[in-house]
């Protein structure tokens, strides 16, 4: 009763991982071990929200002892109860203990009623708990390839990784606007990758949004490496063994990575913490922890692999949850997404004004694909000329040739001459990059029919 759950010694992990700005199980226990009682109070508190046992069962403590909070029986009580809802087992004994001890049983269940308005099991998880961990998407066949070089430094290090990326396709099946979503470790394979798939082309006539993409650089190749993996496990026995720990203690960063991690059955890494995690599902089951541990590159992982194009899909609205969960912290590709849903008519949660907000908070860290789309979506709204004209510019800043905002920036000139101008640009860049000419094409067809000839 006098321990919080994950409370084990701090740990120096091997990896560089980013500069913390979220709250998770184990920065919310390293506060209390500094007595920080309130800030590890309003930290378990914010864990809770998402179903989080581990910190429900502290905020039972913390009540109990009077620790950030004011010390109270029947909140203790409520807590270790709902703790016992979400699987903690040991929780609801505890509970027991104190119902036994504390008179007023009506006291203790009218709190328990108070606390189960907003943190009950079925209140949580209608709103974060998918009912699948991830939805087919559609199936899509190149008709151009293009496998990424393995630099040759990271072969030799034997050092391994992956990329995420996410791009759009054009009615021709060309890849557009690729963005760099994470990637471990940085600067490593990141440009390969992206210098591939720009070249890659997809079998479909119609333009397709958001196609996402985690692509897994391994050099495990069984007993052709067997010697270099043994000499490699010893020299990852003890990361290994401390990254299990943090991801264990609630580290959501941690628990991210190693979901990625085994993803894969080919990594030398992973090989190795499959003889800790051993299930098929582990993979799921970490990203789901480090999403409830509010790790904002987890949320919108987990959120992104449960959207499905079907607007009836029960499991929609888990997904626009998270996804708002990630932008609260600035998560860009979150921020992105949403603007993207939001700003397209045909799905039911259309709010174009909502929808460009997101897409400023985006745009303002150079999100490209961002700027983009919020210079589509000011197109529709005259009243917004002017930041039109200025979301341009802005976007031909970072990329002065994109063909997109080239035809915009046409579509928006004060006469045919500087229309044209622009629109032949705009075909120039779009030939050149191999994109889909069709919308230039005929905007000049509306300028001057002979402007292609």
């Amino acid at each position: 009763m006098d321990f919080l759950r994950f409370t084990g010694p701090l740990l120096l992990l091997l990896i560089c991982f980013s500069k913390q700005s979220y709250a998770d199980l184990f920065s919310a226990t390293q506060h209390y071990q500094q007595q920080n009682f309130s800030k590890a109070y309003e930290e378990f508190l914010q864990l809770s929200e998402f179903g989080n046992s581990d910190a429900m069962y502290n905020l039972a403590v913390m009540s109990l002892h009077g620790q950030g909070t004011n010390k109270s029986l029947p909140k203790a009580y409520a807590w270790f109860l709902l703790a016992s809802d979400f699987g903690l087992s040991d929780a609801k004994q505890t509970a027991e203990l104190i119902s036994q001890k504390y008179t007023d049983k009506q006291v203790l269940n009218d709190m328990y009623v108070a606390l189960k308005q907003h943190y009950a099991f079925d209140v949580i998880a209608t709103k974060y708990f998918p009912s699948e961990f991830s939805k087919p998407k559609k199936s899509l066949s190149k008709v151009r390839d293009h496998q990424p070089n393995y630099p040759e430094q990271a072969i030799r290090q034997g050092v391994e990784g992956w990329v995420w990326l996410e791009f759009d396709i054009d009615d021709t099946g060309a890849v557009t606007d690729i963005s760099l979503i994470a990637a471990h470790p940085k600067h490593i394979f990141s440009t390969e990758l992206i210098n591939a798939v720009s070249l890659w082309q997809y079998d479909t006539d119609k333009p397709i949004k958001n196609r996402s993409l985690t692509y897994h650089f391994t050099t495990f190749k069984g007993k052709q490496y067997k010697t270099a993996f043994q000499n490699q496990r010893k020299q990852y026995k003890q990361s290994i063994s401390e990254h299990i720990d943090a991801a264990e203690q609630g580290n959501g960063e941690i628990q991210f990575y190693i979901s990625q991690w085994l993803q894969s059955n080919d990594y030398n890494a992973s090989q190795l913490l499959k003889y800790h995690w051993q299930d098929e599902q582990a993979a799921q089951t970490l990203l789901f922890a480090a999403a409830k541990n509010n790790f904002p590159l987890a949320q919108y992982k987990l959120a992104t692999g449960i959207l499905s194009n079907d607007i009836n899909d029960p499991d929609r609205a888990t997904a626009l949850n998270w996804l708002k969960i990630a932008a609260q912290h600035n998560n860009l590709p979150a921020l992105y997404r949403l603007g993207s849903i939001l700003s397209d008519s045909q799905n039911p949660e259309f709010s174009p004004h909502i929808a460009l907000s997101y897409f400023q908070k985006a745009a303002e860290h150079d999100h490209f694909r961002a700027i983009r789309d919020m210079c589509l979506l000011l197109k529709t709204m005259p009243a917004k000329s002017q930041e039109l004209k200025r979301c341009i510019n802005t976007g031909l800043d970072i990329d002065d040739s994109h063909p997109t905002l080239l035809l915009l920036k046409a579509e928006i000139q004060p006469n045919n001459a500087l229309s044209l101008k622009y629109a032949k640009q705009a075909l120039k860049e779009a030939k050149s990059r191999k994109w889909s000419i069709k919308a230039i094409s005929a905007f000049m067809q509306t300028l001057d029919p002979g402007a292609l000839n």
